[in-house]
């Protein structure tokens, strides 16, 4: 009995440490695109490898809870919810380019996908309510809210400049600031998507259960013959 248990422990622990590896790996892709950019000079503007990567990152973010909201009925209402405020944060990343329409254009985007998700959610409260219960029991609801609040709340505190102007001083660069700021916030997007990632894997693995759990009436006729 010993040696099961021995090996069951054994490959746990190695698949534990090959997710540490990938997860590893693509936090070190992460820092690697900071170094790029600070390389090329090019953090702050909308063309740079950081800011690519920021929207590329919502884009699939909201793509995972699209596809959540298909796969899982018990997550639709929290997942449309979801891939719509990803949404409105990728649209407020877009303010630049937004601004040759006008000045704050990204405004009417944003309040029009914010009603389009609201609305619904707001006729169907009840199933709404359960639904974003269901989702903030899962376990990867604790990446998400970390990673929001990372984003959120630490970057803007973080990424004052005030805070950069008493650290150097005289010696004040405004870059440093943008990337201290750009980065973390990367490291946010990048949380969050792993995030919506768990839940689809999540999604697909109930939905296949669900398909191959035998229906009530195949089980009684089982039970009749």
């Amino acid at each position: 009995m010993t040696l099961p248990r021995s090996s069951s422990a054994a490959r746990t622990v190695l698949k534990s440490a090959g997710q540490f590896f990938i997860i590893a790996l693509y936090f070190a892709g992460i820092a690697g695109i900071v170094h790029y950019s600070v390389a090329s000079h090019n953090v702050a503007s909308e063309s740079s490898l950081i800011e690519l990567s920021q929207l590329g990152l919502l884009a699939a973010t909201v793509f995972a809870f699209r596809r959540v909201a298909k796969f899982s009925q018990s997550l639709h209402h929290a997942a449309g919810l979801m891939s719509a405020f990803f949404l409105v944060l990728m649209i407020r990343e877009l303010d630049a380019t937004l601004d040759v329409v006008m000045h704050g254009f990204w405004k009417v985007p944003a309040l029009i996908v914010t009603g389009l998700a609201i609305w619904p959610a707001l006729k169907h409260w009840r199933e709404t309510l359960t639904s974003l219960a269901q989702a903030v029991h899962s376990r990867h609801s604790t990446v998400l809210m970390i990673a929001l609040a990372l984003l959120l709340v630490y970057s803007r505190l973080f990424g004052m400049g005030e805070l950069w102007e008493q650290a150097m001083g005289a010696n004040y660069v405004r870059d440093v600031k943008n990337i201290a700021e750009e980065s973390t916030e990367l490291v946010a997007y990048s949380l969050i998507w792993l995030s919506a990632l768990g839940y689809l894997a999540e999604a697909k693995k109930w939905r296949f259960v669900t398909k191959t759990q035998p229906s009530p009436t195949t089980i009684e006729s089982d039970i009749s013959a």
